[in-house]
């Protein structure tokens, strides 16, 4: 797994990625968080893929 660092608050608590978030990264940042930590490292191909997602989402 090729992995990426993404800022915790950007996403975690953010409903709006919740529809499009993979159980993988959701659960990344909840522990990274409940550890008080800032980044979380999640699978980069996952995260990519949430990210087009989202913003297919947004754009209809």
């Amino acid at each position: 797994m090729e992995a990426t660092k993404i800022k915790v608050t950007a996403y975690y608590g953010v409903p709006s990625y919740y529809s499009v978030m993979p159980q993988a990264i959701f659960d990344a940042l909840e522990a990274a968080s409940l550890n008080g930590e800032e980044y979380a490292l999640v699978d980069k191909v996952q995260f990519d893929k949430m990210i087009e997602d989202y913003q297919n989402k947004i754009r209809q």
